[in-house]
């Protein structure tokens, strides 16, 4: 008896150029879903502080109790972990559903460049306002900067 094909199957065995530019956002995004329940277990009082790195500049705690750390109401670990599991959602539904594939990659490609320009504005806010650095939210900027790169040419492929 021969085994049926699943859904999983076909998604594991695209090799096409697309798929590999998803692959590549979703473990990105699987980066930035670690790091960020980091800062959202953080935010919510599970554990009081974080390790960071010697010196007066690195204060992860103070970046991420502050009002600026408040989006919609809500501590901002848990909103950039929500970003990251749409992307990881949409990379591998663009992957699965191909004939919708165009209209999926356009919403990764919103999900992502609002997460980019969010770390932009949280880089801003760490390094002329509040004078201090988290370095988690450091490397949660540099996965969503990288995100930009294989969206990007996913975006400019023809299929």
């Amino acid at each position: 008896m021969e085994k049926q094909s699943t859904a999983i199957d076909r998604i594991r065995e695209d090799q096409s150029p697309a798929a590999q530019q998803r692959r590549t956002v979703a473990a990105l995004a699987a980066v930035g879903i670690a790091d960020f329940s980091l800062i959202s277990l953080l935010q919510m009082g599970y554990f009081q502080s974080l390790p960071d790195l010697p010196g007066k500049v690195f204060d992860t705690k103070k970046v991420n109790t502050s009002q600026d750390a408040v989006l919609l109401g809500m501590p901002d670990g848990v909103i950039s972990l929500g970003g990251y599991v749409m992307t990881m959602l949409l990379a591998t539904a663009g992957i699965r559903f191909q004939k919708k594939s165009r209209l999926l990659d356009w919403a990764l490609a919103g999900v992502v460049a609002g997460q980019a320009v969010g770390a932009a504005q949280y880089l801003y806010k760490m390094a002329f306002v509040q004078k201090k650095v988290c370095l988690y939210c450091v490397a949660g900027a540099a996965i969503n900067f990288a995100a930009l790169k294989p969206v990007v040419a996913l975006l400019k492929s023809k299929r």
